[in-house]
């Protein structure tokens, strides 16, 4: 089945997700999920840089927090990237901007921010290392690095449902495929000491609906994944079948609207001074 005209013109071959419209309103509800570890660690006059921006959800929240200093959000995905920063143009927002850049090789001096901040990167990239070493570079001295990974092997799903855990299975098929590591958030302190920061700090947390009210949204944006670029690699590399595929939809959005069980999947948490 070709679902190309389904697919966002901004899709990238180089995002596991790619940037189905279905995809990108996960991305937004997942990135919400993250203002409570970041904004905590800002202060107004900071200079900060968010790889893997995205369609920059938590960047420009970032921006309120750092009304002082200037925040920059990179992405290697260019159609992306002039979507964000003409939303900034259509705002009041001054401190803001987005560039693009590749994690491995950023556009910048040595010692240039106060803050970096990545989640949800690192799993879909082919060398985190190098990434974590050039954001050790470009941070200042003291600087802060902050880290929201994935541990995709860490999946709760009560009661246990064979098609949900099958699902879990298939996305991380698909990350491998693409170069990625899906529990790579299990691995951010030896990839902060690796690149010479110190002060690590190391959390686990799970992403899961917190309240009754988010229970439809959350588990509609677990079954969007499927309806993307995913889906498509599924179908090509025939790990399943499009019925296959629209059952395990059908079983994330039963799971939300009748709430008739649980998924929750853990993350870490890594944070380092460089």
């Amino acid at each position: 089945m070709n679902r190309e005209k389904d697919i966002d013109p901004s899709a990238g071959d180089d995002y596991t997700f790619g940037y189905h419209r279905h995809v990108l309103n996960y991305l937004t509800y997942r990135a919400k999920k993250s203002f409570d570890f970041v904004l905590p660690h800002l202060k107004p006059e900071m200079e900060v840089l968010e790889c893997g921006c995205g369609p920059g959800i938590v960047t420009f929240e970032i921006a309120k927090k750092a009304v002082n200093g200037s925040v920059t959000g990179v992405d290697i995905d260019k159609d992306l990237i002039d979507s964000n920063n003409k939303r900034v143009n259509e705002t009041t927002v001054k401190n803001l901007k987005f560039e693009v850049a590749d994690v491995h090789e950023l556009p910048y001096r040595d010692n240039s921010f106060d803050v970096v901040y990545m989640q949800a990167l690192l799993v879909h990239i082919r060398d985190p290392a190098g990434a974590i070493r050039e954001a050790h570079r470009v941070l200042k001295d003291n600087g802060l690095i902050l880290l929201k990974e994935p541990v995709m092997d860490r999946i709760i799903i009560s009661p246990e449902e064979p098609l949900l855990q099958e699902a879990n299975e298939l996305i991380q098929k698909v990350i491998i495929r693409n170069g990625g590591e899906p529990s790579i958030g299990r691995k951010l302190w030896p990839l902060l000491s690796g690149a010479g920061f110190r002060d690590i700090q190391m959390y686990s947390r799970w992403e899961q609906p917190d309240t009754p009210d988010e229970w439809p949204g959350f588990y509609e944006g677990w079954a969007n994944l499927y309806k993307g670029r995913i889906g498509d690699i599924i179908l090509q590399e025939g790990w399943a079948d499009q019925k296959r595929i629209n059952d395990i939809i059908r079983a994330y959005k039963n799971l939300g609207k009748n709430r008739t069980g649980y998924a929750g999947s853990s993350w870490g948490e890594g944070i380092g001074r460089k």
